[in-house]
């Protein structure tokens, strides 16, 4: 019989559970996933006969299976980064609109605030855009009275993209006092991910597409997806989440399908 060496490779496709917690809402591919493995363990009762001499075991029986396994992506969009946090992932509609006199302090100079917070949006406001008259990005004004109008650049800065605004040092705006801001929204949709504190449950299919060696799909009818160490932020190196699995056995199924599956 001819040895079948294998160099593995292939796609992992994920089938999230629906609002029933059984059936998966439809398979997503996950991207290019570097790295996927599985981890078998048996715990056995083992018995040994004392007749004679030294004890020889002569009997073992299995009391449990634990199947677990774990895979990384370097596919950073925003339904990965929800399975990694425990979360789910929207998109956030952001109608175009002016907002007047939005307070922000007590402020401290030097200090950087994040316009646009709420209950809602706790992340705040981006993307923010110009306004055609005054020709200032943002208008600032003062709590208290409302009619100081304080100079930009001289007293505060502000990024549009990331919707900050900086106090400078030295400038007009004294410490603990408040501001009112007034500032445009831009009409958008934004990805956005919210953390949650369960994991994520569904099927998992690993689809094999070795350069060498015969090509065997692998099908879980139930896992559980959870972190696995670090999610580096910086780095010299591409970004990867890690994530850990735990593959059950779901009633009326095995916990693994392998199929051999003819090359394309």
């Amino acid at each position: 019989m001819a040895n079948n060496y294998t160099l593995g490779r292939g796609k992992i496709y994920f089938g999230k559970f629906g609002d029933d917690g059984v059936t998966p809402i439809g398979e997503r591919y996950l991207g290019n996933t570097p790295e996927c493995s599985f981890t078998i363990e048996a715990e056995t009762l083992d018995h040994f006969s004392s007749d004679d001499g030294i004890k020889e075991k002569d009997d073992s029986v299995p009391l449990s299976t634990t199947r677990t396994g774990s895979f990384s992506t370097d596919n950073i969009d925003p339904a990965n980064l929800a399975y990694f946090f425990f979360g789910t992932d929207d998109v956030l509609s952001v109608t175009g609109a002016t907002i007047t006199d939005e307070e922000i302090g007590p402020i401290t100079q030097g200090m950087t605030y994040q316009i646009g917070t709420s209950p809602t949006v706790p992340q705040g406001q981006t993307n923010l855009t110009q306004h055609t008259a005054p020709s200032t990005d943002v208008i600032v004004q003062d709590e208290a009275t409302g009619l100081i109008t304080y100079d930009a650049g001289d007293d505060y800065t502000v990024d549009l993209n990331t919707g900050q605004i900086t106090i400078v040092d030295g400038g007009a705006i004294a410490d603990n006092t408040s501001i009112l801001v007034t500032y445009k929204t831009t009409t958008q949709s934004i990805a956005r991910v919210v953390s949650g504190s369960t994991p994520i449950e569904g099927t998992m299919r690993f689809v094999s597409n070795n350069p060498k060696g015969k090509l065997y799909d692998y099908f879980m009818p139930w896992v559980k997806i959870t972190p696995n160490g670090d999610f580096a932020l910086k780095g010299d190196e591409w970004q990867v989440i890690p994530f850990n699995l735990e593959i059950l056995k779901k009633t009326g199924y095995e916990a693994f399908y392998i199929t051999e599956r003819a090359a394309p």
